[in-house]
C-alpha cells in the first residue's frame, strides 16, 4: 500500500518535461530525477503498477541531460554516470555515452567507477565484460584496507550529489555484491560498513538508503537470505 502511494505520489509531481525538482512546482534537476526514475524502475520490476507514459517521459528527460564528457566537470561526470546507470536499469542503456564516460575514467570519483561499472552490467555490449573489469580493478587498488575491514576515500566530497566516503564504499560494495561477488575484499567491505554505524545506523539518508541496498544485494548474491535453521 505505501508503495502505491509513494509512487501515486511522485507521479502527482512530475514537470511536463518529465522530470523532478526537488519539491512540486521547482524546476526539474537533473539528479533528483534520476533518483525518481532509478525508484520507479525498480518498483516496476518489482511487479508494482507504474504508468508506462510517465516512465518514458523520465527516461525522455534523463537522456536530454547526457552530454559530451569534454563539457563535464567534477561532480557532473559521477551524475552522469548515475543517470547512465538508471537509464541502463530501465533498458534504455546508451552504449556510446557509457564508453565514451569509461575513456575518462580516471576523472570519475570511486563511487562513479563503480556505477558505471553497473551501468556497463545492464549493455548488450560485448565489450562490457572487459570494462567492468578493469573498472573492479580500479576500485580493488584504490581500496583502504584496516584492522577494521575495507573502505573508500574521495579525494574531495561531491556534495551537489550527497556523497561521502561510506556512500561511496557502500556503492563499491553493491558493484561488487552484483558484478563480482567472489571478490575476497567484499567480506572486509561488509565489515567496515557494519562497524561504521552509530545506534544501529549510518550519518546521513544517503548513506543509509545505499548500504541497505549495498548489504541487501550482498545477502542476495551469498545466498544467505535462503537460510534454514533450526535453534533451541
Amino acid at each position: 500500500d505505501q508503495i502505491a502511494v509513494a509512487t501515486q505520489r511522485l507521479l502527482q509531481r512530475q514537470n511536463a518535461d518529465g522530470g523532478w525538482g526537488w519539491w512540486a512546482n521547482d524546476e526539474s534537476r537533473a539528479f533528483v530525477s534520476s533518483y525518481v526514475t532509478f525508484g520507479l524502475v525498480r518498483a516496476q520490476a518489482a511487479g508494482f503498477a507504474v504508468d508506462s507514459a510517465a516512465l518514458e517521459r523520465a527516461i525522455g528527460y534523463l537522456q536530454r541531460q547526457l552530454r559530451p564528457v569534454a563539457a563535464l566537470e567534477g561532480y557532473e561526470l559521477n551524475q552522469q554516470a548515475f543517470i547512465l546507470y538508471v537509464l541502463a536499469e530501465a533498458g534504455q542503456g546508451d552504449v556510446g555515452r557509457t564508453t565514451a564516460l569509461y575513456e575518462v575514467r580516471e576523472r570519475l570519483a570511486n563511487y562513479g567507477k563503480a556505477l558505471l561499472a553497473l551501468a556497463f552490467a545492464g549493455l548488450d555490449d560485448p565489450a562490457s565484460a572487459e570494462r567492468i573489469g578493469v573498472l573492479l580493478d580500479d576500485l580493488n587498488g584504490a581500496a583502504v584496507v584496516s584492522a577494521t575491514g575495507a573502505h573508500w576515500e574521495e579525494e574531495s566530497v561531491d556534495w551537489w550529489t550527497m556523497n561521502s566516503d561510506l556512500r561511496s564504499t557502500a556503492l563499491a560494495l553493491d558493484a561488487l555484491a552484483k558484478l563480482d561477488p567472489e571478490n575476497g575484499l567484499a567480506p572486509n567491505v561488509v565489515r567496515w560498513l557494519m562497524s561504521a554505524r552509530t545506534d544501529g545506523r549510518w550519518a546521513t539518508t544517503q548513506e543509509n538508503v545505499w548500504s541497505l541496498i549495498a548489504l541487501t544485494d550482498w545477502m542476495a548474491a551469498t545466498g544467505e537470505l535462503e537460510g534454514d535453521y533450526s535453534y533451541d
